[in-house]
């Protein structure tokens, strides 16, 4: 458990300011942008669903998440990890619709903090 929170706090806190850095700041980053720049930071990509849904849209996100996580279970180990959330604080209650389909609305843009 403690590489999975080391690895959170590191997406959290670290990969933002190097994505913004090399493709400009953006509410979210394509899945390309998000693996070439952790494995140039030489980030753990065991936990990299972490990042998709903190930093990319919601499409990709649901494509590359384990099926036996939820962005309700993933917000709440981020919180835990952080102190800070993803779902409303950090994005607005729009974000975070809580409905049936995984936290998510048709509306949302993906992640970003």
């Amino acid at each position: 458990m403690f590489g999975k929170n080391s690895t959170i706090r590191k997406y959290k806190y670290k990969l933002r300011p190097a994505l913004a850095k090399r493709y400009g700041g953006s509410a979210t980053y394509t899945k390309g942008q998000v693996d070439k720049t952790i494995d140039e930071m030489g980030f753990d990509k065991r936990h990299i669903h972490y990042a998709y849904l903190m930093y990319c849209d919601v499409a990709t996100f649901k494509a590359n998440t384990p099926v036996n996580e939820s962005s309700e279970s993933m917000n709440n180990t981020i919180t835990s990890v952080t102190g800070v959330g993803l779902f409303g604080a950090l994005f607005g209650s729009s974000h975070y619709g809580g409905g049936g389909d995984g936290g998510f609305s048709s509306s949302d843009s993906g992640g970003g903090d």
